[in-house]
């Protein structure tokens, strides 16, 4: 999880019992705009129908603090693709909380100007969320192929190839302040899943040439920072949501870990037109590490 924000507050103590209070805390300290879950949204196997009983216990009875009562933005994981696809990225589970939305690909542009600016906003992040399952190859073995929900992919590579057009186009013609790609698979990772090569050889080429800030995922249960020297981009791992303790190799020098923490946690993101911050947060909400970017 990462909660998204355009205040900078002064850091407070935080003790906390259960992480989605951790998360409630740190949410209201920083008056957050919104949220972003970067897939496996419902454990174990995605959702079995519109009254599958998870939506309410692992989203709406979970989340209930004040400040976490805004929209949350979704991608898909791969334990969402053995469920149904098509309900989590439909407006049904929408209309039985309005918070919800998940989507495939898609771009969110949220502007940095304060409201005291009059006029245009020339100032502002866009978000590039990006749907990685279909990019890896295993899914699609003859084993495991028939367990995925892939309705409404098409021809696989068909589908991959508009979806890096679409993104490559999209951070072309961008003139935002900050550039930040979403999805749930890792590009680079020491955690135990490592790097998805798939992403490596088709995704980070493109985020590389157009100077994208970020790439934000989940996939590996656990929190990482890694900016490597051969690389501009910040990869930045939160999917210490629900499994952790997984193990992280040491790695070397050259594999550019910044931070690495095996527990519970999610991170917070503090924009503004010059400065983004990233606080790495533990399940009670304590930080743990903090990555700040100027422009």
């Amino acid at each position: 999880m990462a909660l998204f924000g355009t205040k900078t507050v002064p850091d407070e103590e935080v003790g906390l019992l259960q992480p989605s209070v951790g998360m409630g805390r740190v949410g209201r300290q920083l008056k957050i705009n919104f949220v972003v879950s970067v897939g496996d949204n419902f454990y174990q196997a995605g959702l079995k129908g519109p009254n599958d009983p998870k939506f309410q216990n692992s989203f709406s009875k979970v989340y209930t603090a004040r400040s976490l009562q805004t929209p949350w933005y979704s991608v898909l994981g791969n334990h969402d693709y053995l469920g149904d696809t098509l309900l989590q990225i439909g407006d049904a589970l929408t209309k039985k909380d309005n918070r919800w939305f998940c989507d495939r690909s898609y771009l969110l542009k949220h502007n940095l100007c304060g409201p005291s600016h009059t006029g245009h906003c020339h100032k502002f992040v866009e978000f590039f969320f990006i749907d990685t399952t279909p990019f890896v190859d295993k899914y699609w073995s003859p084993e495991q192929k028939r367990t995925f929900d892939w309705r409404g992919i098409g021809h696989r590579q068909t589908y991959l190839d508009t979806q890096l057009e679409k993104l490559n186009s999209g951070l072309s013609s961008s003139s935002a302040t900050w550039k930040i790609v979403i999805g749930h698979h890792t590009i680079r990772s020491l955690g135990r899943h490592g790097d998805t090569h798939e992403m490596v050889k088709q995704v980070l080429p493109i985020l590389e040439k157009l100077k994208v800030d970020m790439y934000l995922n989940g996939h590996d249960h656990c929190l990482e920072h890694i900016k490597r020297e051969d690389s501009t981009v910040h990869f930045v791992t939160s999917g210490a949501g629900s499994k952790s303790f997984q193990g992280l190799r040491q790695g070397k020098p050259e594999d550019g870990l910044q931070f690495g923490y095996d527990g519970q946690g999610f991170i917070s993101v503090s924009m503004a037109a010059q400065d983004l911050r990233i606080d790495f947060h533990d399940a009670l909400g304590h930080k743990l590490h903090q990555l700040t970017l100027h422009k």
